[in-house]
C-alpha cells in the first residue's frame, strides 16, 4: 500500500496505520522484527525522522518493542482485563488460556494505618498480613500486587501462604469465606525504580495502578490490593449498556 500525500493526515500516522494493518491482518506476527527505519523510508519515500515518529507511536501504545542492536519487534498481544466479574488473576490467565504463577516477595504481620485502615474500614492499629506477590502468566512478570488482610477473618495465613497458592482459593476452601464484590480504581502511572526492577521494565515506562477493595455478603472488607500492572502487557475492558430510552 502507499501513502495518500493528498489527505491532511499526517505521513508518520499514516505508516503507523499501515504498520498496525500488517499487523492486525497477520502479516507481521508477535516477536517478529519489522523493516528497518531505512528500508521502511525507502518503502514510502519518506524521511527516516517520519519513520521514526510512526514507529514510537506503535511502541508508545505497546504494539512494538525495541531491542538495543537488534530492531524493534511486533509484541504479543495484551491481556484484556475484564472489569465486569470479580476473578482472581489466575482465575483471569487461565480463562485466556495462560498458565498463571506466583512469587511471592513479601509475607508480614503490620499494622493498620492510613489508607489501608480506610479502605478495610478497621480500627488504627489493627493487625492485617500484607502479601506482596509477583504475578507472571506463562512465566512472563504481568505485575505486583501488594494486598492486606485482617488477620482476625484469616488467622494464620501467614503460614500457609506461598509462591504458586491462590488467596482467594484460600479464602474459600480454608476460611470459607466468598467475595461478593469489589469496588477497583485505575489510574495512570509511570514505574518507579523499584517496581521497575520488579517488573524487568525500565524506569518511567507507562503502567497502570490499580487498587481494590473486597467485600464479603455482609459488607464486610475481606481484602484490600494494590496492583502495579504493566501496561504493555494490559488492557481494560468493560461492557456498557444504554439506558432504555435515551437519545443520540
Amino acid at each position: 500500500m502507499q501513502l495518500n500525500r493528498d489527505l491532511s493526515t499526517p505521513l508518520y500516522h499514516q505508516i503507523r496505520d499501515l504498520l498496525l494493518e500488517e499487523i492486525q491482518n497477520g502479516n507481521l506476527s508477535p516477536g517478529e522484527r519489522i523493516p528497518s527505519e531505512a528500508d521502511l523510508g525507502n518503502k514510502y519515500k519518506v524521511s527516516r525522522i517520519t519513520v521514526k515518529q510512526a514507529i514510537q507511536s506503535l511502541v508508545q501504545e505497546g504494539l512494538l518493542y525495541r531491542q538495543q542492536g537488534r530492531g524493534t519487534f511486533v509484541a504479543r498481544p495484551k491481556v484484556s482485563h475484564s472489569l465486569n466479574t470479580l476473578t482472581s488473576f489466575s482465575q483471569q490467565m487461565l480463562d485466556r488460556g495462560m498458565t498463571p504463577s506466583t512469587k511471592l516477595i513479601e509475607a508480614e504481620i503490620v499494622t493498620a494505618r492510613g489508607r489501608v485502615q480506610e479502605a478495610l474500614a478497621i480500627s488504627d492499629g489493627t493487625l492485617v498480613t500484607k502479601l506482596k506477590r509477583l504475578r507472571l502468566a506463562d512465566q512472563e512478570i504481568m505485575g505486583i500486587q501488594t494486598a492486606y488482610i485482617p488477620v482476625s477473618l484469616c488467622p494464620g495465613l501467614i503460614e500457609i501462604i506461598g509462591d504458586n497458592i491462590s488467596l482467594y482459593c484460600l479464602f474459600k476452601e480454608k476460611y470459607n469465606l466468598r467475595l461478593a464484590r469489589a469496588i477497583e480504581n485505575y489510574t495512570a502511572v509511570l514505574l518507579e525504580p523499584y517496581e521497575a526492577r520488579l517488573l524487568d521494565q525500565k524506569e518511567g515506562r507507562p503502567a497502570l495502578a490499580a487498587d481494590r477493595i473486597a467485600y464479603l455478603a455482609d459488607n464486610r472488607a475481606l481484602e484490600y490490593v494494590i496492583s502495579i500492572l504493566r501496561a504493555d502487557r494490559y488492557t481494560l475492558s468493560v461492557e456498557l449498556h444504554g439506558e432504555s430510552g435515551v437519545g443520540n
